[in-house]
């Protein structure tokens, strides 16, 4: 009954403001060998030889079920996703604000000042994604290199206050600042976001 109450809940209050996007993600813990085959075998071919915390989880939302890796390499945070049949989506880093070009980060900045009343960053991360131009192998290998030179965007988790109330927002944005995507972030899917 509480489930079919908190559906209710999420449809109606989607639907109620359809111009703004929510990002509801529910995700959990697996083991390796119920990972996709094919996914294991781009990790097993691409990924560095000292990465560390390697987890394996099946993740979904409304739309769609994928899979991700969680890992550390070099002090730094990767999560590598793949689609339900194991295609490579993309490969996010997490950053430190410094990392990001001043330029850039006074984009981000504006752009948050002039639809917030005030905004914290929690997470800043780079997202090399997976597309036609690029064979999934060099994406994974763009990523553990840090190469800035290759496509990537930024995608940021920031606690965000208007004049009314104060929630999490996921914000994507191009190496020049500008957005291309700007979703609310429900709260039950926030805990998993700070890895």
């Amino acid at each position: 009954m509480k489930y079919y109450v908190v559906l209710l809940f999420l449809t109606f209050s989607l639907c109620g403001n359809a111009q703004q996007s929510y990002k509801y993600e529910k995700e959990a813990r697996i083991e390796k060998k119920a990972f996709p085959k094919n996914a294991l075998a781009l990790l097993e071919k691409t990924l560095p030889e000292k990465v560390k915390k390697v987890k394996f989880y099946k993740e979904s939302d409304s739309v769609k079920v994928s899979y991700e890796t969680k890992l550390k390499f070099k002090k730094r945070k990767y999560s590598i996703e793949f689609s339900e049949e194991g295609v490579l989506e993309d490969v996010e880093v997490t950053i430190k604000k410094k990392h990001i070009p001043p330029k850039t980060l006074e984009k981000f900045e504006q752009y948050l000042n002039n639809n917030y009343r005030s905004f914290r960053f929690k997470k800043i991360q780079r997202q090399y994604n997976n597309s036609t131009e690029i064979d999934a192998e060099s994406v994974v290998e763009n990523a553990f290199s840090n190469d800035l030179n290759s496509a990537f965007l930024y995608e940021i988790v920031a606690e965000v206050k208007t004049a009314k109330k104060r929630y999490f927002i996921e914000i994507t944005f191009t190496k020049d600042g500008d957005v291309t995507l700007a979703r609310t972030i429900i709260q039950s899917s926030y805990d998993h976001i700070l890895y």
